[in-house]
């Protein structure tokens, strides 16, 4: 992203922020998600470049804790954390959803209701999610079944219909 890059962005009621192009679609979509009696809860949204930085620098500092090189380490964390300056969290344009019973951020997440109704449903309000299953050697980054990207909603009707990720539909554009 370039340095110069800057975004307008809306407080949500937990504090979190998100770009202001998202907040109305967003806010419909848990506002339905919690319309049909589930309870998500999003942990992750914007996030400045500084605090990508930290999140990156901490999970590399743990891998060379468990013995990586910090080349490696550096490879390595890549794949689970976003390099800072790359992470759709600093563009505001991304959350991370959780059920609220169920708030591990790992694959166990893709079997809760909120991810299934999520699953079903986050396409008509604009969203996809971002890293599926199956698609980690095309996006670079493990499958994460609570992160949503915002794409705008013909985008995410047209990347649900073609069942591809968004780095193959944005070659394919």
């Amino acid at each position: 992203m370039p340095e110069d890059h800057a975004i307008q962005t809306v407080t949500l009621s937990n504090g979190l922020r998100v770009d202001e192009r998202c907040y109305p679609d967003l806010q419909a979509m848990i506002d339905a998600c919690r319309g049909a009696g589930l309870n998500p809860v999003i942990c992750s949204a914007y996030r400045t470049h500084e605090e990508q930085e930290e999140l990156f620098q901490n999970k590399v500092d743990r891998l060379m804790e468990q013995g990586y090189s910090e080349t490696d380490a550096t490879k390595e964390a890549g794949k689970v954390v976003a390099v800072p300056g790359t992470s759709e969290h600093e563009l505001g344009l991304a959350v991370d959803i959780a059920d609220m019973s169920h708030q591990l951020l790992d694959e166990s997440q893709e079997d809760t209701e909120v991810q299934e109704w999520l699953l079903e449903h986050c396409w008509e309000y604009g969203f996809i999610l971002h890293y599926p299953t199956g698609k980690s050697d095309i996006t670079g980054i493990i499958y994460e079944p609570w992160h949503y990207r915002y794409v705008g909603r013909e985008d995410a009707e047209q990347i649900r219909a073609l069942d591809v990720c968004l780095e193959e539909y944005l070659a394919e554009k």
